[in-house]
């Protein structure tokens, strides 16, 4: 064999491990991305035990029909593109487990969180699965005329402004009964 079929040789099974590796490295990340994002692992924290236990009621935690359900990562990180997705779940793969065990859980402000909804709540998870919300026509009036505003002026209003329970059946009701009382002046 010459020197340059082995060095040609060399470079087809380096590229070629890189490929495996590439491939297995995504699967690996995918893995783990789908593992982390669903209400068992999220709310396996005990501050996040009256927040799952409200989204196991909810239509969108499969209390419906079908037994469909979105995932927590499909809300509450954002849809819009792979690196804002991977970004924000960073974010709250850090600060997250952090706080559980900096702070002391029921310190936690659960009730104000909810009054800023929109900070945790991202369009973009709601208009993945209602994506032709906005084709929708007089035909169907119930989405349609609800919804005009919105796609008419998308800086103004946000999915949660109108919907603000979704996702969450009886939340005030779970963090209380587990102990986050709301604080005065709420």
């Amino acid at each position: 064999m010459t020197l340059f079929r082995k060095r040609w040789l060399q470079v087809l099974l380096i590229l070629a491990g890189l490929g495996v590796g590439a491939a297995l490295s995504w699967a690996a990340l995918d893995t783990i991305i789908h593992a982390t994002g669903d209400d068992k692992f999220c709310s396996s924290c005990h501050s996040h035990a009256p927040i799952g236990a409200s989204y196991r009621e909810d239509i969108h935690g499969g209390n419906n029909p079908t037994g469909w359900r979105a995932t927590c990562s499909q809300c509450h990180i954002p849809q819009d593109n792979a690196l804002h997705y991977l970004w924000v779940k960073g974010i709250h793969g850090v600060v997250d487990p952090t706080m559980e065990l900096l702070k002391e859980p029921h310190e936690i402000d659960w009730h104000g969180n909810r009054e800023r909804r929109e900070e945790y709540v991202y369009d973009s998870g709601c208009l993945s699965c209602h994506l032709y919300l906005q084709e929708q026509t007089q035909a169907n009036r119930k989405a349609f005329r609800a919804h005009r505003r919105y796609f008419a002026e998308p800086d103004e209003m946000n999915c949660v402004f109108c919907h603000e329970n979704v996702g969450h059946h009886r939340l005030g009701y779970h963090l209380e009964a587990m102990g986050w009382q709301q604080t005065q002046g709420e």
